[in-house]
């Protein structure tokens, strides 16, 4: 801790970004590598910026006193500031630390003052947003720039010149976004009384800055999971197949139908990563086929494998947005041996005949492969399924969440666990300490704990939910579990 307070008042003319880690957490070691690229060529910078890392189990001290709850967490320190370090919210990628590094640290969005000035600033990005402003120092330019800060990977410039607004024909003071593609451009016209609501710019920029047709990739994804509109239609096909590319063009009718009220993504089965088809129960073989996801309920819905054709797509739509549209649900096939270990597997075809069945009591754990609390549990799991073998009205089982689903649950963190009682009786949510005794106690007792909590329990418990928060911010991303998840600090 001494040398955390000696690094930052040495460093006062400088800015650093810090890193609170765990030595257990899989996402610090993911990070590990990107963050070391990004801290070799920043220090390069003119002036240089500083990349530096702490283990927040060893240096408890520092995690409490930046309020560390997960792993890993960033936090920029600019001029030897301990008081009001800014939290990260740039993306986990060595181009990403470093945009928003920049972007936090750099001179800011420039005054485009001249009709060349923009129209070269326009011209150089994909995608580029101006901020037209009766006066650069007033109270609207200033939340355009406090804007600029939070979207580092979008260039942003700002102008009040007279002879720039008559070149884009823009009459009155606006946020203008202009792209290389779809329609070129989108306007946001400020409110009445001139203010700008920095919430309503945000969800503009990252509604406009994706295409028609949004192409899935690693770049477009935050994006899509940042966008305020929930309900997203994914188009799989094989691209070496013209006549899915093709389907893919035709289908751009359905998508400027639906324009605002969903999100049209297409994804190449060739091309995606194994985890994004295995979410939603997609082979090679399906392609051309459509899902539709509703990003605040969880549920999905289908086009049958081949079938996908604009007719097709269009009634999909339409029933979901109606809400006549029937959910489906994925489920893997029922292992042979399901039920010859102490700890019984569920999937979606079995679930309900095992944990609903009234003259059992089912204790479930739902988990996820890649969990790291989940791989703590399992050897506690299996030894609690061994413990109560010979209990015949008590089973333990678990099922991989990620790839089964039920109709009448929903699991919002990893790993969730629930106790089934025989008799139809209410499910219970566990919330005790996940340890054999704790376990024992519960399932002793019909699904009670004994009131026997301390403060550190308490505090524990809280911690936990932090854990499912941070899970269900991201439980439809599952298939990008990799880009930007944490771990509960405890």
């Amino acid at each position: 801790y001494q040398c955390f307070l000696f690094y930052i008042h040495s460093h006062l003319d400088k800015q650093t970004v810090l890193c609170a880690d765990a030595p257990w957490c899989g996402h610090c070691r993911e990070l590990e590598p990107i963050y070391a690229e990004a801290a070799e060529k920043l220090k390069k910078e003119e002036p240089p910026l500083r990349l530096a890392k702490v283990d927040a189990i060893e240096e408890k001290e520092i995690a409490d006193e930046f309020d560390v709850g997960s792993f890993p967490t960033m936090k920029l320190f600019l001029n030897g500031d301990r008081k009001q370090p800014v939290d990260f919210t740039g993306k986990r990628t060595v181009v990403g630390i470093m945009q928003w590094m920049k972007r936090r640290t750099g001179p800011g969005a420039p005054d485009l003052d001249s009709v060349d000035a923009a129209a070269q600033f326009i011209d150089s990005h994909n995608i580029t947003v101006v901020g037209f402003f009766d006066s650069l120092d007033g109270d609207a330019a200033k939340a355009f720039r406090e804007v600029t800060l939070e979207m580092a990977d979008t260039e942003f410039a700002l102008t009040a010149t007279p002879d720039v607004f008559q070149k884009y024909e823009v009459k009155g003071s606006s946020v203008v976004l202009f792209k290389k593609f779809d329609d070129g451009r989108a306007d946001f016209t400020l409110s009445e009384d001139g203010t700008l609501d920095k919430s309503n710019v945000t969800t503009f920029i990252k509604q406009n800055s994706l295409e028609l047709m949004i192409p899935f990739s690693q770049e477009t994804a935050e994006k899509i999971f940042t966008s305020s509109i929930h309900l997203h239609s994914l188009l799989f096909i094989n691209s070496s197949v013209e006549s899915q590319k093709a389907l893919v063009d035709e289908s751009r009718t359905v998508a400027k139908a639906y324009k605002g009220k969903m999100l049209f993504i297409k994804i190449d089965v060739t091309e995606a990563l194994s985890h994004v088809l295995n979410y939603f129960g997609v082979s090679e073989k399906d392609a051309p086929t459509a899902r539709i996801i509703d990003m605040d309920s969880g549920k999905k819905f289908s086009i049958a494998s081949g079938d996908l054709t604009v007719k097709s797509l269009q009634q999909l739509c339409q029933e979901v947005v109606e809400g006549s549209a029937k959910p489906y649900y994925r489920s893997e096939d029922v292992p042979e041996d399901w039920d010859k270990g102490p700890v019984k597997v569920l999937v979606g075809k079995n679930f309900e005949s095992v944990a609903l069945d009234p003259t059992k009591n089912v204790f479930v754990e739902f988990y996820a492969p890649w969990c790291g609390h989940c791989k703590n549990l399992a050897p506690i799991w299996e030894e609690l399924g061994e413990k109560y073998a010979d209990h015949e009205d008590i089973i333990i089982a678990k099922m991989d969440a990620t790839a089964n689903e039920v109709e009448s649950l929903k699991v919002d963190g990893f790993p969730t666990i629930k106790y089934f009682p025989a008799g139809d009786k209410e499910v219970i949510e566990y919330k005790g300490q996940r340890d054999l005794e704790t376990f024992s106690k519960f399932l002793d007792g019909g699904g009670v704990l004994p009131e026997e909590k301390s403060d550190e329990d308490e505090d524990s418990e809280e911690d936990d939910d932090d854990d499912s928060e941070i899970f269900q911010n991201r439980l439809l991303n599952a298939w990008l579990h990799s880009a930007g998840m944490n771990c509960s600090r405890n």
